[in-house]
């Protein structure tokens, strides 16, 4: 039978009927601690509903005391893969009667107690075959929002957007509630271990699952060994007994124990919250005790696995307080040509590929920044070429943060802003890099070139706002900066339109040149609009690419489409072009022929069709603001 734990005091309310809501979230801790944002979500849509979340046990413990989540139904997850106790665990939830049932899990057996649950509303993902199980459905996103950094998040927050009547403010942060009482605890097993509490206290999750899904042993060894030598904090180590072999391997290849703190370990997950409660930063493999820790605002440093990634659970991440690495970080080309299954299956591999040294000065970057510098051995400091990167803005208070973030490898920053109305001067001025000129905007040709010469570094990167550079990519660039066998290097684009990657609609080799030496590129005087480098040295393609989150809507993409057709239509005007029947009938035709036929829009789906028709229809603008132009030209003569 289920084990239903009463985790709330509930007030019954006379002439109120309560609505029965269920979660459903069976595995792992991380899953069932990121599904208690619905728990809360639901409570602010409907104060008086009852909520019930199904579990498995090992991960009760993160729900315990958690004010949203009234009843806690619990399993042994071994037996729920037994038709016949799956069944009598549906009959069960069936008994229940619940009006409402969420099913973020949506796999196999979660779909079958939606199913037989008979709850009158049934919300889950829009996935193939399974979505008529469910009174409503919710397209999954692929790419994480601003506000989470994570799609785990905020997939799981949107199954609750077919409850509302009304927008409202929803809960976003997963929470841990520990009682006053077991913070107490808490110190207590700390202070009996005799832990230095003048001094920083890290806990680090040494393995994952198993070794097999774990960093290296040896590299895990010697970044123990470093932060010991280096860093004067109180170490604890995060494992389960039957790792013990595992962190004898580790023990045995440190220089000494000094400042490790063996002896404190959780005998459960509710005593181990107990102690990281009191912890300042977790560094290790990413997993349960990653989540855990931001759960309960404790700064954390993440190792990935090669086949689970930072857009799906990278939430919060901020290179700060909360930062990851990643092998995609080293070699993202690899990652793209490689399936999940197979890079799972080839994780000892492609964990060796996360280098020491990589991770090691991450590592330090992160503690110093949170903590305060300290001598740190000169193999360890990252030794940059002078770079400077080039930026023009109109209003991207959106995106300007991203960028000036991920420009880290720079020595200066410059900002050439178009008279913004937002607050993209207020959030560059803050950075300590930057060197922010208002200019009025004339042409992209123009402004970029004056950007240029602003610059007091030989190379220089051009990116736009809206590209997300990588720290592979940025890594690729340092590389070839120190090579120095050419002058100017192109770079690919992934092209996204309303949160869609676009792989077809004339996209698929989109590039541009984003690196160069400015005393040999400029942008050709000759465009207004698509301005492009002309360089007089050597020009190469680097391996990485961008990611270019371009538009949001379609009102956005019009907007700057009809910028671009203004534009255009006046280098037109120079060349002295008159638009005939051709230009507004058969180009327009053509151009939704090229992207929607020619270049396969077809399969890229409704937002193919989309693209293509607003190419069409800009094209045709372009040249009516052409004809516009001469009519203006001939009444000025007159």
């Amino acid at each position: 039978m289920l084990e239903i734990k009463e985790n709330t005091k509930q007030e019954s309310s006379q002439n109120i009927s309560r609505q029965k809501a269920l979660i459903l979230q069976n595995k792992y801790i991380g899953d069932v601690l990121t599904s208690s944002v619905i728990a809360e979500n639901l409570k602010k849509i409907d104060p008086e509903i009852e909520v019930h979340f199904f579990c498995y046990r090992p991960a009760v413990a993160v729900l315990e005391n958690n004010p949203y989540v009234d009843k806690i139904i619990s399993f042994d997850e071994k037996k729920l893969k037994n038709i016949s106790i799956l069944n009598q665990y549906a009959n069960e939830i069936h008994d229940l009667k619940y009006d409402l049932v969420l099913d973020p899990y949506a796999k196999l057996q979660s779909r079958f107690i939606s199913l037989k649950s008979n709850a009158k509303r049934r919300i889950s993902y829009n996935k193939p075959f399974f979505k008529h199980i469910y009174t409503d459905v919710v397209e999954k996103k692929e790419i994480p929002s601003r506000e989470t950094s994570c799609t785990a998040v905020d997939n799981r927050v949107s199954l609750v957007n077919p409850l509302m009547k009304e927008p409202i403010p929803l809960a976003l942060h997963p929470k841990i509630y520990l009682t006053q009482e077991e913070i107490e605890e808490g110190r207590e097993i700390l202070e009996k271990a005799n832990i230095d509490f003048s001094r920083k206290t890290i806990m680090m999750g040494i393995l994952g699952s198993g070794e097999e899904k774990s960093w290296p042993i040896d590299y895990m060894t010697k970044l123990i060994a470093h932060i010991q030598k280096h860093y004067n904090f109180n170490i604890l180590f995060n494992y389960i007994p039957s790792q013990q072999s595992t962190v004898d391997k580790i023990k045995a290849g440190l220089p000494s124990l000094d400042k490790i703190y063996l002896e404190v370990m959780g005998k459960n997950v509710r005593e181990l919250l107990k102690i990281l409660y009191h912890c300042d930063a977790f560094v290790g493999n990413e997993g349960g005790g990653v989540n855990m820790s931001k759960a309960l605002d404790v700064a954390t440093f993440s190792i990935y696995s090669p086949h689970k990634f930072p857009n799906d659970w990278g939430c919060f991440e901020d290179g700060h307080k909360h930062v990851s690495v990643h092998f995609q970080d080293l070699d993202k080309p690899t990652i793209d040509k490689r399936t999940d299954k197979y890079l799972l299956k080839n994780a000892h591999k492609y964990y060796r590929k996360l280098s020491l040294t990589y991770v090691q000065a991450e590592v330090d970057k992160f503690l110093q920044g949170n903590f305060g510098d300290v001598g740190i051995p000169d193999e360890f400091s990252r030794d940059l070429p002078k770079i400077s990167a080039l930026l023009i803005t109109y209003n991207e208070e959106r995106n300007i943060q991203k960028f000036l973030d991920e420009a880290w490898y720079a020595d200066e920053i410059i900002v050439v802003d178009s008279e913004s109305t937002d607050r993209t001067a207020e959030i560059a001025k803050k950075h300590p890099k930057v060197k922010f000129i208002t200019r009025k905007f004339d042409n992209f040709t123009s402004q970029k070139n004056f950007a240029i010469d602003q610059a007091r570094n030989e190379w220089v990167t051009f990116f736009d706002a809206d590209e997300r550079i990588s720290k592979s990519l940025i890594f690729e660039m340092i590389d070839e900066i120190k090579k120095n066998e050419a002058d100017a290097f192109f770079v690919y684009r992934r092209f996204y339109f309303m949160e869609k990657y676009i792989k077809r609609s004339g996209w698929q080799n989109d590039k541009a040149i984003r690196l160069f030496k400015k005393s040999i590129n400029r942008y050709g005087e000759g465009r207004l609009v698509h301005e492009l480098i002309d360089s007089k040295g050597k020009v190469k393609f680097l391996t990485n690419k961008l990611d270019h989150y371009s538009y949001f809507s379609v009102e956005e993409y019009d907007r700057k489409l009809t910028q671009y057709s203004i534009l255009r239509a006046k280098e037109l005007y120079k060349k002295g072009l008159k638009p005939t029947i051709f230009h507004f009938w058969v180009k327009p035709w053509f151009r939704f022929v090229h992207h929607y036929i020619l270049r396969l829009g077809i399969l890229d789906g409704g937002e193919g069709y989309i693209i293509s028709k607003l190419h069409a229809h800009h094209v045709f603008k372009r040249y009516l603001f052409l004809s516009k132009m001469w009519e203006n030209n001939k009444k000025s003569k007159k």
